[in-house]
């Protein structure tokens, strides 16, 4: 019997991973580790990575301009700015940034930390150890149903701004 099999290198599988998908995330978290975490679960997904280690080095880059992510997920629990203080001061920004979509998140998140972080215009609220598929089917939702300018009554009330939590990626606090 004849062998089929080439010799040649199989070419249907990339040498490396594609491109970025042209969204920006901007990921902070004062724990390397975590950060590195959802670094690379980000990156292995397409998407371009930029890291901050509080809400003061994050409002930062973003006021600058230096910056212009599609996306932030951020820790809530936090020195320096902690993330219910960074959102506020997001959505008061006086550029595109203050509309970008938000997820916060905690390890030893509470009702009141949840219902707090919507308050102030988080979009999803998460709590950490992370779930990887969830986390990732929100942050595709999130990218698809870009939010629209507004109010931040508007913001809170739209079915984009919802009051939604989810349990679960294996994330330390």
């Amino acid at each position: 019997m004849e062998n089929r099999m080439s010799t040649h290198p199989h070419h249907s599988i990339p040498p490396v991973l594609p491109p970025a998908n042209c969204f920006t995330v901007l990921v902070i978290d004062d724990l390397p580790q975590n950060r590195m975490i959802l670094g690379k679960f980000l990156k292995t997904a397409g998407y371009a990575v930029v890291e901050a280690t509080n809400g003061v080095e994050a409002l930062d880059l973003l006021r600058d301009g230096h910056v212009r992510p599609d996306l932030v997920v951020t820790d809530v629990e936090m020195p320096v700015m902690d993330g219910i203080t960074l959102v506020e001061q997001i959505r008061y920004l006086d550029n595109a940034v203050a509309s970008v979509p938000i997820i916060t998140a905690s390890g030893n998140a509470d009702e009141d930390m949840r219902r707090d972080s919507l308050a102030v215009g988080s979009d999803v609220f998460m709590t950490k150890p992370f779930d990887l598929r969830v986390l990732g089917r929100e942050i595709a939702t999130l990218l698809k149903g870009s939010r629209r300018p507004g109010s931040r009554e508007q913001l809170k009330d739209s079915a984009v701004g919802g009051n939604r939590i989810d349990q679960g990626l294996k994330i330390n606090s």
